[in-house]
């Protein structure tokens, strides 16, 4: 199964209204939950994301906030993305002027270092191979950090459309890189998603809450069984158990 979830930002909005308005239509047209932008280095505060964030746990809408990455110093982005409210789990969008391998692993120990997780993150595999120059990406399986990658070989259109165009579950989106395989990809950043222009993204599995982490993988556990009472003996047992406690009940006296 594949699901489709939209990357959004203050640069999608002219006003909240066209926030709320969008978040509300998403559902209708099949869209399992969404990406928004929190800060950005350490002098941003996306004004749209407290309203985001609202709208989607008012509405039970899977969400994660994402932080672009720069070159301030780690400590004090991990403060503005903590300042503007941003949810637990966290995607790092890791693009022009991040910076290198070395300066994403620091971001990371600050976020860390101040109990946010980093879920996912966004690394498009042109500045990957490009800026970085390749670094080795092995390490974030077994740090709990699963790669969003970014290719868009087809048009426009509706998301799934442009989905299908691009390759679909065989697409070049899905070709890992750095010794890392993509759990998303953000396939287009042209889907038509609630009559405008988005980034969209796809995710192969059943749960979206997996892939943002909100939720564990696996099934659920198995209900727990009821209490038994085993009920009150139906012969003169109690009664030779009483009589053997004299004076705590009246017996013997």
């Amino acid at each position: 199964m594949t699901l489709y979830y939209p990357d959004l930002s203050n640069n999608n909005w002219r006003s909240a209204q066209d926030l709320i308005s969008f978040l509300a239509e998403m559902p209708k047209e099949g869209f399992a939950g969404v990406s928004h932008k929190v800060s950005e280095g350490n002098y941003y505060l996306d004004a749209y994301w407290p309203i985001c964030l609202n709208w989607c746990r008012q509405n039970n809408m899977p969400v994660i906030g994402y932080h672009y990455v720069t070159e301030n110093d780690p400590a004090s982005q991990a403060q503005t993305y903590l300042t503007n409210g941003g949810t637990t789990n966290v995607m790092l969008d890791f693009e022009a002027n991040s910076g290198g391998i070395e300066n994403f692993w620091n971001v990371v120990d600050a976020f860390n270092g101040i109990n946010f997780n980093v879920q996912l993150l966004y690394l498009p595999e042109w500045y990957w191979s490009g800026t970085m120059g390749s670094p080795d990406l092995s390490g974030l399986e077994s740090n709990g950090i699963s790669l969003v990658s970014s290719d868009y070989p087809a048009g426009t259109g509706y998301a799934s459309s442009v989905y299908e165009d691009a390759g679909g579950d065989s697409g070049p989106g899905w070709q890992g890189y750095g010794g890392a395989a993509p759990a998303a990809w953000q396939f287009t950043d042209k889907a038509t998603v609630c009559g405008i222009p988005v980034d969209c993204n796809a995710y192969r599995g059943d749960d979206i809450n997996v892939l943002f982490g909100t939720v564990p993988a696996g099934p659920p556990p198995p209900p727990k069984e009821p209490d038994t009472f085993a009920g009150l003996p139906t012969d003169d047992s109690i009664w030779t158990l009483l009589s053997s406690i004299p004076g705590v009940f009246g017996f013997g006296r």
